[in-house]
Order: C-alpha cells, then structure tokens, then sequence
C-alpha cells in the first residue's frame, strides 16, 4: 500500500517491495503462467497523490500492472520518473463495473478504461483474481501439522 518512486536499482526499496509483494516470479514461473504483466490501460481517475504526479506531464495517463506472489505493482509514468504503487492481495479490492475496472486499497485508488473485448486484458484479470484467491486461502488456512 505504498506509492513509490521505482526508477532505480535501490536495493533498500527493492527489499521493502519484496517484503510487501514478494519476489519477482522467476523465468520459469513467467513461462508458466504465459506472462505476468498487464496489457497498458488508461488510467481515468485516481486518487489526489497520485493524480498530483500524473499530472505535472503532458502525456496519456497510462499504467500497467506487475503481477507477484504475494500482491501486485501498478506502476506509471511522470517526466521521467517511473512510479509504482505496490499493493498485497490482502489489502486489494476490485471492482470491474461497466467500462472500468477500480482496484482499491486503505488510502490509494486507481481506475481504469477496461475493454471487455480485449482477450489479453480478461485473461490477465482471471491470473489476478486466481492469485488473490489462492493468497486468501492460504491465509485462511491453519498451518497443516507436518506427517
């Protein structure tokens, strides 16, 4: 549930984000489960912090989504900078109404012009939904007494 700056190679903030989301998924797991990342989606309205940064560039308010083991990354341009708002599954709501698709959190929000005919788009929401409820249910799960 933070909003950061992901521009560089930090190894601090490259630490916090894999506390918060997890790892990156391997070549292997990519391979597997045929691409982790969104197609590009026009991003129409967002929450003020985040709105602020977009809106200091001229261009198309566009994002993508990075999937992870344990949460997501939607990350966006400003100038040159490149920011990501990295999110657990636990404190991730969607939402897909006519037209839009809204995914929320405590403090940020973003929505986004979905195309419901887009083939890539519904695929990438079912890995999404199928890994936050896989997360779900871990979680819900009592630790399973090793035999």
């Amino acid at each position: 549930m933070i909003l950061k700056n992901i521009s560089y190679n930090d190894k601090a903030l490259k630490r916090e984000v894999e506390k918060l989301v997890g790892p990156a998924f391997s070549w292997y797991e990519r391979f597997k489960m045929n691409g982790i990342g969104s197609p590009k989606f026009k991003l129409i309205r967002a929450n003020a912090a985040i709105e602020a940064l977009l809106a200091v560039d001229n261009r198309r308010w566009q994002c993508h989504i990075e999937l992870r083991p344990g949460g997501i990354i939607l990350a966006f341009r400003s100038r040159l900078e490149t920011y990501g708002w990295i999110v657990p599954y636990r404190n991730l709501s969607i939402f897909k109404n006519e037209g839009y698709l809204s995914l929320y959190s405590s403090q940020y929000f973003v929505k986004v012009v979905w195309e419901s005919q887009s083939i890539a788009a519904n695929k990438f929401l079912m890995k999404l939904l199928k890994l936050k409820s896989k997360v779900a249910e871990e979680e819900a799960m009592p630790d399973k007494p090793v035999q």
